[in-house]
């Protein structure tokens, strides 16, 4: 690692860390948060408090609604905290959540680039020198040597040493030079650790005199500046060099130097940790004492507030009671006079749907008078013209008329059925709804109704319906609009010819061969009343049998679609809701 720390200075190098970000604080990025949080920690400092230290930033984190920049402070705060006290496996992890909160700021910029640079010292602790590469590569040209000389240094040492490990020596020793240029210029201490590094490439270079004399330097820099750990490590590397060579009696005499020098730092660290471990029991024990104390007097708050809480809850109780009961008293009224009025709206309501009831029935059974003295003679008519005696009849004169009065009982027919069609539409929009049909049956039965105009004209209808087949749809509505496409594809049927009529996939398809409708009067068919033509057999109509289908369906979410078929005829389909 290029910025080791011993325990002793933990405190001091962990709070220049934080004197970094505290020469920014009246940038609009530091929130109140921060600057408290930063508070905090330096009161911590200044009384040695170290468990405190994470407590702290571990309750900043935990706060809600923390903005992006705060989330990356808190984070930068304690990775660093991890990384002094000798745990960079933690570090890294909160190092990579202060990078992923990275925002737009000038402030979040900078702690970003801070961030690449520990994580790329960190992974070259760790000896992961191609990780500490890639972060060092992010953040070299982000940080500047003037204001931050030191990192500037680490960072192009790293790289140099990644290019060293992997003998591209000429870019390990630009790395190295820059460094070194740049360590003369603002860190003259740093130049201890340039020159280590530059004394392994002269070596593997052959060059030892100029390794030897870079070690030199390293150490009377590294003496100059009282680094220590600088000196133990160009010990080191000089001992290494000597080995390679085959120097093994001045490579003992440097181990010997470098043992007795290790002894004495590891002297002082302990001596450092138990001073500070001393001052720390001292604080810690003085801390539980104040804890204890307020923990004493926050029981006594905590039961003042409590009383003053029941005896404010009480009057508002008490408070809560009368304007209940005053309420309990007024809707009391309240509910009396609108039961009251329900009561009366309820007889009116249940006499209206009384004289309603009546009104259907009455409707209902001047529907079944005109549908019997009204249609019966009318049908009887019919067939008594059709008598093989009448039909033979050899007066020109009396055929004639027989004809046209026929025609005439036709249309009368037609009229008449439309007609009730259309009044029963009122009444099964209001009163009927879905339930389920056994499709063949209902179609069979409108059939047999439409039995007299298919024998006059000798067509067979071929039912392809399953008799088990089951569709839910309003029967009333589906009876007329079933009665009226069959009995329009027999009028547009020649004699002796074949109408179809099939299910499938919720359609109900009926197909004729007859002489179809024309174009123009499709197009309008379903839109207006429209008379869609002659039959075949001069067959006329009011047009207002599928209009009135059309309607019914569409109610019903359902609708009707019809087209002519290529060969002849054409095809009706009454599409029922899925």
């Amino acid at each position: 690692m290029f910025s080791n720390c011993t325990s002793n200075n933990f405190i001091k190098h962990f709070f220049f860390l934080f004197f970094l970000f505290s020469i920014h604080l009246n940038a609009q990025e530091f929130s109140p948060r921060i600057k408290v949080l930063q508070e905090k920690l330096r009161n911590y400092d200044n009384r040695n408090q170290l468990d405190s230290l994470i407590y702290s930033i571990d309750e900043h984190l935990a706060r809600p609604n923390l903005s992006v920049f705060e989330l990356q402070m808190g984070y930068f705060f304690k990775a660093n905290y991890y990384k002094i006290i000798g745990r960079p496996s933690d570090a890294i992890l909160a190092l990579d959540k202060s990078v992923a909160f990275k925002g737009e700021g000038k402030e979040s910029e900078k702690t970003y680039n801070r961030s690449l640079y520990i994580l790329a010292d960190l992974f070259f602790t760790q000896k992961e020198y191609k990780k500490a590469f890639h972060y060092a590569s992010l953040c070299q040209d982000k940080i500047s040597p003037a204001d931050s000389p030191g990192n500037y240094i680490v960072l192009h040492l790293i790289l140099g040493y990644y290019h060293y490990i992997n003998y591209d020596n000429k870019k390990s020793m630009k790395e190295f030079l820059h460094a070194e240029s740049v360590a003369k210029k603002y860190h003259p201490c740093k130049l201890a650790e340039v020159y280590v590094k530059t004394a392994r490439v002269y070596s593997r270079q052959n060059k030892i005199e100029k390794a030897k004399e870079a070690i030199a330097q390293s150490i009377k820099i590294a003496d100059s500046c009282n680094a220590t750990e600088n000196k133990i490590n160009a010990l080191r590397t000089l001992r290494e060099i000597m080995v390679e060579r085959g120097e093994f009696e001045a490579a003992h005499k440097t181990f010997e130097r470098l043992d007795r020098l290790v002894g004495i730092e590891d002297m002082k660290i302990r001596n450092s940790r138990i001073d500070s471990f001393e001052i720390a029991n001292k604080i810690r024990l003085k801390e539980q004492q104040n804890t204890y104390l307020k923990r004493i007097n926050d029981n006594k708050e905590e039961r003042l507030q409590k009383q003053k809480v029941a005896l404010v809850a009480s009057l508002i109780g008490i408070t809560l009671l009368i304007i209940l009961l005053y309420s309990i008293v007024v809707l009391t009224k309240k509910q009396r006079i609108t039961n009251e009025t329900l009561k009366q709206q309820k007889e009116q309501i249940e006499v209206k749907n009384n004289d309603l009831k009546r009104l259907n029935l009455l409707h209902q059974k001047i529907f079944t008078v005109i549908s019997h003295d009204f249609k019966e003679p009318i049908t009887t008519l019919k067939i008594l013209l059709e008598k093989e005696e009448i039909l033979k009849n050899e007066n020109e004169i009396v055929s004639t008329y027989m004809k046209a009065i026929g025609q005439q009982l036709e249309q009368s027919d037609a009229m008449l059925t439309s007609l009730l069609d259309w009044a029963k539409m009122e009444l099964i929009t209001a009163q009927s709804g879905y339930s389920e049909i056994m499709l063949h049956n209902l179609i069979n039965g409108a059939c047999k109704e439409l039995g007299h105009q298919v024998r006059a004209k000798n067509i067979t209808i071929e039912l392809k319906v399953a008799k088990g087949t089951i569709v839910v749809f309003n029967s009333a509505v589906l009876s007329i609009v079933l009665r009226n496409v069959i009995n329009n594809a027999i009028k547009f049927s020649y004699a002796d010819s074949t109408i179809v009529i099939e299910y499938e996939n919720h359609e109900i398809i009926v197909t004729d061969s007859g002489k179809g409708i024309e174009q123009k009067k499709i197009d309008k068919l379903f839109k207006q009343k429209i008379n869609p033509g002659l039959g075949t057999n001069l067959e006329s109509g009011f047009g207002i049998g599928l209009y009135l289908c059309q309607e019914l369906m569409l109610k019903n979410k359902g609708t009707l679609a019809v087209f002519n078929n290529e060969s002849a005829g054409c095809t009706f389909k009454i599409i029922l809701p899925k």
